[in-house]
């Protein structure tokens, strides 16, 4: 089928986000959306670089050009599987449109008819956390996640206390926000690789009674025998994953059994293809997949493809608004809703899929226009202290 060849594959930048828009020459675009959030400029260059090679090729052979984009050179990391994991959902998008099917169906078909979903919580104070909350519960989430007991943008007092201070001010608020929340909703707490393993053992320790959901990346989760050891030492499931690409990384921190939940996204570990793969992965381990996503609602629709077909998904993040000028507390509607023309909208905190084919989403017209790049600005944000 000639009208399946690529006829241009495009980086597109908006806001803070970078999308891949792959065109067919009957005239299709599949897009999908990058996920190396700190290094959109280069990923963006990567995705030029791949189309000079996928211009002409069958959009179809979706495995093979994988395989080509991934190998190239001999060489990997973050910025080319960003690149890589952008195109192949866009292929995937291609392929769902081309033969009338969501995405989901090509994946295997429906192992659920919704996904669960966690809100995000936001909040420079106790007391904005504990309202984010209270407001996602009311909006219909029994899952909330993204919480940092050490507070996003933490006030420097906060920074400038003893660790035993630290930590007393952490866990008060984890049990003010089961106090407010109670048994009904899960709670997902994220401390953003901020601790060492001398710091985070005990801290997890005493978090074990408020029955968290699980705990993210208590410390950096470059050394899979350092998260190991945590997660070992505790009893709370640590969840990590968020920053691996490859499979071998996957690999090795479930040999290392450094996680009771893997944390893939699928804008940086290779799309749905990649994903697949790591899914199966933890599968043989018995281990369970939340996929990340903090990105606008065209990473947020693959993920609920990937999760209505994967049965190793009990729950998916839902990147909820921050604050704005005009709010004091962080909203429950899906960031970046004005750049494309659906937004998943969840009922009850769950997300199904209307059965459109494809993704079932795409970029406005002249998103770029209308809604400059914003560049992500070097910053000191991922220094221990």
């Amino acid at each position: 089928m000639s009208g399946s060849r690529i006829a241009g594959v495009e980086a597109c930048l908006a806001d803070k986000y970078l999308w891949a828009r792959v065109h067919t020459q009957d005239g299709r675009v599949g897009v999908g959306e990058a996920g190396a959030w700190g290094h959109i400029e280069a990923t963006a260059a990567a995705v030029t670089k791949f189309s000079t090679y996928l211009v002409g090729e069958d959009s179809r052979r979706i495995e093979w050009h994988w395989e080509v984009l991934q190998r190239f050179g001999g060489f990997s990391g973050c910025v080319a599987m960003a690149a890589i994991s952008a195109i192949d959902v866009a292929l995937w998008d291609l392929q769902g449109q081309r033969l009338g099917e969501p995405v989901y169906a090509l994946l295997g078909g429906a192992y659920r008819s919704d996904v669960r979903t966690y809100g995000q919580v936001r909040g420079d104070t106790p007391d904005s956390v504990v309202a984010s909350c209270r407001a996602l519960c009311d909006a219909g989430f029994d899952a909330v996640g993204h919480l940092n007991p050490f507070l996003d943008r933490a006030p420097s007092h906060h920074r400038q206390v003893s660790w035993s201070q630290r930590m007393k001010l952490a866990l008060d608020l984890l049990h003010r926000v089961r106090a407010e929340l109670g048994d009904d909703c899960d709670v997902c707490v994220e401390i953003h690789r901020g601790l060492t393993p001398a710091q985070a053992i005990p801290l997890l320790s005493e978090m074990a009674t408020l029955r968290p959901f699980f705990v993210e990346d208590p410390i950096r989760p470059d050394v899979m025998a350092a998260m190991a050891e945590v997660q070992h030492a505790v009893a709370v499931p640590i969840a990590t994953g968020e920053r691996f690409w490859a499979l071998d990384q996957f690999l090795a921190l479930l040999k290392a059994g450094g996680a009771r939940y893997v944390r893939p996204s699928l804008g940086l570990c290779g799309g749905f293809t990649g994903a697949r793969r790591i899914a199966a992965l933890a599968r043989a381990f018995d281990i369970q997949i939340v996929p990340h996503n903090t990105y606008s609602p065209v990473a947020t629709m693959a993920a609920v493809h990937f999760a209505l077909a994967t049965s190793n998904v009990p729950l998916m993040e839902f990147p909820t608004q921050a604050y704005t000028d005009q709010q004091t507390v962080a909203g429950v509607t899906h960031i970046g809703a004005e750049l494309t023309t659906t937004v998943p909208v969840p009922l009850n905190g769950r997300l199904s899929i209307d059965g459109k084919p494809g993704l079932g989403v795409a970029l406005i017209e002249r998103v770029s226009d209308l809604h400059p790049y914003r560049p992500v600005v070097l910053s000191d944000d991922g220094l221990i202290e």
